[in-house]
């Protein structure tokens, strides 16, 4: 059974509320949530991508922020800071090792985690919206149980 993408309001989230049954209130449609892309900022990077998408890349069954995306982080709040974005989008993913709903939760905390970052560096939450995809809509295909780095990611898009 696939877990279905969930939609989490930022506001909640960071203040610490999760998407437990507790907090189904914060749950919206993802559909509702879709992203607009915009041009990717002057110059490359590590962790940019094409179509306005910055990407932070994590370690097997982690969440924890790394040097390498910190960096990053650095780079979105540049980017939010020049005027560009009007809201960041976050959206967090998970290979397909483990249960789907465990991927779930993981990539619910790995969007959260990079949500209090860009809110450490001075981007209101009212300005974030966190995505949980789980393993859906992976990077690169792979069969399950297969470990996939690039799975194990977060997106940083943003709307003008």
């Amino acid at each position: 059974m696939r877990m279905p993408i969930t939609a989490l309001s930022a506001a909640a989230l960071l203040a610490g509320i999760t998407g437990t049954a507790a907090s189904q209130q914060a749950l919206q449609p993802a559909a509702a949530q879709a992203p607009v892309s915009a041009a990717a900022p002057g110059g490359s990077s590590e962790g940019a991508e094409p179509a306005g998408k910055l990407v932070l890349l994590f370690d097997t069954g982690s969440a924890a922020i790394d040097a390498r995306n910190e960096a990053i982080l650095d780079q979105a709040s540049r980017l939010y800071r020049e005027g560009r974005p009007i809201i960041m989008i976050v959206s967090g993913g998970a290979d397909a090792v483990g249960s789907p709903a465990q991927n779930l939760i993981l990539s619910q905390q790995r969007a959260t985690a990079v949500a209090r970052g860009l809110l450490a560096r001075g981007i209101p939450a009212e300005r974030t919206q966190i995505l949980a995809k789980g393993e859906t809509n992976p990077a690169v295909p792979a069969p399950r149980g297969v470990p996939e780095a690039q799975n194990r990611r977060v997106e940083i898009t943003w709307r003008q």
